[in-house]
């Protein structure tokens, strides 16, 4: 496949490496509002075509495109894309605004465009082996969950204002992060619905940014769990899931500066007394743990029995919608 690549900063650091690793694809347009970083960056890379406007990359022989962009620009590239049926990977949130993310998930199936979005867990060895364990019912049935997640905010601690802090452009801790959340809750899970919120607000450089998040969820057979999310300036970043069973318990955890990496599945089960705890080997292959994740995501999308994370997302920027 012919890939172009729209975006600067994470399409730098996060696809290009991955794009590059993987021999079915061949990057053929970057299409950046930076040119003079990607050119640093492509220095050696003659062959491939620098573009600073991302209409034109349709007018290209390009079998897949690949956005990186702000909600407001992605569902431009999106709509417009609706006439040209190309292939696409795109970010979470899909637009900065529900009903626009309803009608564009609509029309790509109604289309039949193949498509995915980068939705970082669901992709992780760790996580479906958690689903799996859920779904085979090993340890019985589910009775609570509980869901914490402390992550060091860069734009806060940069003091950097853009639309990842802005939530009505699609950014702050419920559309960057809480959707990931909601996304593998609905993974692990199936449906639920929120019983109740809370949330703190921060003023920064004059707009609200909610550094704080609870959620009480409710699933469709009756268990109940809570999300707790924060942001903190500086520090490690913590992400622990503890699910609870008739049977036993299981924990998946990190503790890391990269919030992807060093993953640990605990599990123990009463009945039999067995304790287990799973490690992944670290794949080592990229600097930033967030392209091992799109590498997995990429092989995926080529083969022929992939399916899409569409809804998954699509289903948590509905439940975000409720949190006023």
């Amino acid at each position: 496949m012919n890939v172009a690549l729209v975006g600067s900063n994470f399409a730098l650091r996060g696809y290009l490496p991955a794009i590059k690793n993987i021999k079915n694809l061949r990057l053929k347009i970057l299409c950046s509002r930076n040119l003079s970083k990607s050119l640093n960056i492509l220095k050696n890379n003659r062959n491939i075509k620098l573009e600073n406007n991302w209409k034109n990359i349709f007018r290209s022989d390009i079998d897949l495109i690949i956005l990186a962009v702000p909600p407001k620009i992605q569902i431009k590239i999106l709509n417009y894309n609706l006439k040209f049926k190309k292939k696409i990977i795109f970010e979470k949130p899909i637009s900065n605004n529900i009903n626009k993310s309803k009608y564009i998930i609509e029309m790509i199936k109604k289309k039949k465009i193949k498509s995915d979005i980068n939705l970082t867990f669901l992709n992780h060895q760790l996580f479906i082996k958690t689903r799996d364990i859920i779904n085979k019912e090993k340890l019985g049935k589910i009775l609570n969950f509980k869901i914490i997640w402390n992550f060091r905010s860069y734009d806060l601690d940069k003091k950097i204002k853009s639309w990842k802090t802005v939530e009505s452009q699609g950014g702050g801790i419920k559309n960057i992060f809480l959707t990931h959340v909601f996304s593998y809750c609905k993974f692990f899970f199936g449906n639920f619905k929120i019983t109740n919120y809370q949330y703190e607000n921060s003023n920064f450089k004059n707009i609200y940014y909610k550094k704080k998040i609870s959620c009480f969820l409710k699933n469709q057979d009756g268990s109940e769990g809570n999300i707790l999310l924060f942001a903190k300036k500086k520090g490690v970043q913590e992400h622990k899931i503890t699910i609870k069973f008739e049977k036993g318990q299981i924990q998946l955890f990190t503790k890391s500066k990269d919030w992807t990496k060093n993953f640990i599945l605990k599990i123990h089960n009463k009945t039999s007394k067995m304790k287990k705890t799973i490690k992944l080997k670290n794949l080592a292959k990229f600097k930033d743990g967030r392209s091992n994740q799109i590498f997995i995501m990429l092989k995926n999308f080529i083969k022929k029995n992939h399916h899409s994370n569409i809804d998954y997302c699509l289903n948590a920027e509905y439940l975000n919608s409720s949190i006023k």
